[in-house]
């Protein structure tokens, strides 16, 4: 896939993200038209002073009759494919190919089916359940002498960070997270305590997972985070070789040009100083979801501790500097929801099977990782095969309409496997819909609007809201994608 040819920097997390309230009549975008595909990457910059975005999940069922049942992923392709207001970026949040992400799919599954997005950089996937079938969390790295080395140095990272929020110099704040760090793994306590790290030492690569049983041969993680068509991140490597593409992983949007000397461009050159967004790419398979595959050892639960620091890094930075007021929009993806409302994949005398709700220990260890940090502005997950948005969420699931600090949340499970039907009302989630879509997304640096659209071109839910506010405005029928923003959301046309 070919790529920018300046650095990106890339940082890792796991995410899904949400957006505004109001539900309008059903209008429609069916009348775009086709485009032609250039090949080579687009420009790194905002346009007009806005980022586009697409999420969707659960697609990767290929062209025709595949698997069990219909679906409906040509379908979406094709009204991707004919946006006359194209997105800068798409994110596909988890189970790419089905029915256990075979290598031998990827093409038939996913590159022949989002080909123009792919010739122009702009496909960025997260694992799901169904893209590591049969694989498990290793046991225990091979390297895990440097695996300890660098949790430890994440460790101190993270805590001198802490302090200093919380008063310290950062000479002082250093000093105490490095004494601090060591007299975990000193005295009595060592041996358990290193023990412990060792079990919680995933790395961020492919290596982080094998066969499911020995000697199968048939775990496709190292395969899929190989192949470059899915657009996976490095942690600050720019475009890495294969051995180093990270599992997890962020995209700051859009990043200034560099000079051939290696600095950035001025502003008067027409790039921007600052991003706009960040999106956060997690893998949720090694969190604490139903069928995780990091599973207990010798009795002891275990947790993807890497990952998790360097979510809590990533959401750290792009702080506004002193004096400034533009903030970089946070934007948590992947593949399992903490939120959602329920659903059913069948129905048999009368009770619902299948489907999927809250994975609560999910939302548990988030809340724990982001404790003392601003939350995310949004949450973009799949997994359950439905379309449903969140009011702004508290940190225990309830509804925030006024103030700040609620998360919205956008479940987009409906990029192509057979649906599921919502079962029943859920109220933090005012729509909640079986249908095939995918969300659009147009942000500038003070509002963000949504469009969600499905399979025929209709768009089913829109609206807007601005940057630290939990109040949603509902935008008119007759405001559609591609119109022209206005200044800021309230005063929408």
């Amino acid at each position: 896939m070919l790529r920018s040819t300046w650095p990106r920097r890339l940082v890792v997390l796991a995410a899904l993200s949400l957006a505004a309230a109001g539900t309008p009549p059903v209008t429609s975008v069916a009348n775009d038209a086709p485009r032609e595909v250039g090949r080579g990457c687009p420009p790194e910059r905002a346009h007009d002073g806005e980022v586009r975005l697409v999420f969707l999940g659960d697609s990767g069922y290929g062209q025709g009759f595949s698997e069990w049942g219909t679906h409906g992923q040509d379908a979406i392709a094709a009204r991707l494919s004919r946006l006359s207001l194209p997105p800068d970026l798409v994110f596909f949040l988890g189970d790419n190919v089905y029915w256990r992400g075979s290598a031998e799919l990827f093409k038939s599954r996913f590159d022949d089916v989002y080909d123009p997005l792919i010739r122009e950089c702009k496909a960025h996937v997260a694992l799901g359940n169904h893209d590591l079938k049969r694989c498990r969390a290793v046991e225990e790295h091979e390297r895990w002498e440097s695996c300890l080395q660098e949790l430890r140095t994440s460790l101190v990272a993270d805590r001198t960070a802490r302090y200093v929020r919380q008063g310290l110099e950062k000479d002082e704040a250093a000093a105490k997270a490095e004494a601090d760090t060591t007299a975990e793994t000193a005295g009595e306590l060592a041996e358990e305590a290193i023990r412990t790290r060792r079990g919680n030492c995933l790395p961020g690569d492919a290596t982080a997972y094998e066969d499911a049983v020995a000697g199968k041969k048939d775990c496709n993680a190292a395969a899929a985070l190989a192949h470059a068509q899915f657009g996976f991140g490095s942690v600050e490597k720019g475009d890495p070789p294969a051995p180093r593409r990270q599992r997890y992983y962020s995209i700051l949007w859009p990043l200034p040009r560099l000079t051939e000397a290696g600095e950035a461009e001025s502003p008067e050159a027409g790039a921007p100083t600052r991003p706009l967004v960040q999106v956060v790419v997690l893998d949720s398979n090694t969190l604490d979801v139903g069928g995780s595959l990091l599973r207990p050892q010798e009795g002891r639960s275990r947790e993807d501790a890497l990952q998790l620091l360097w979510l809590r890094n990533a959401l750290a930075e792009w702080l506004p500097a002193p004096g400034e007021s533009h903030q970089v929009w946070k934007i948590v993806a992947m593949h399992h929801p903490p939120y959602t409302p329920r659903a059913c994949a069948c129905r048999l005398f009368g009770k619902c099977l299948g489907g999927h709700h809250d994975e609560t220990g999910l939302r548990d260890q988030i809340n724990r990782t982001l404790e003392d940090l601003q939350p995310p502005d949004m949450m973009f997950t799949a997994h359950n095969h439905i379309y449903a948005r969140s009011h702004p969420l508290g940190p225990s699931g309830e509804p925030v309409t006024s103030g700040e600090g609620g998360v919205r949340y956008f479940v987009t499970g409906g990029g192509g496997g057979p649906l599921y039907d919502v079962h029943g009302d859920d109220p933090r989630f005012p729509k909640a819909l079986t249908i095939y879509h995918f969300v659009y997304l147009r942000l500038t640096s003070s509002s963000a609007f949504y469009w969600t659209i499905d399979a025929g071109g209709q768009v089913r839910d829109s609206g807007c809201f601005e940057k630290g506010s939990n109040v949603d405005h509902p935008l008119s029928p007759g405001f559609h994608y591609d119109d022209a923003l206005p200044p800021r959301c309230t005063v929408e046309g």
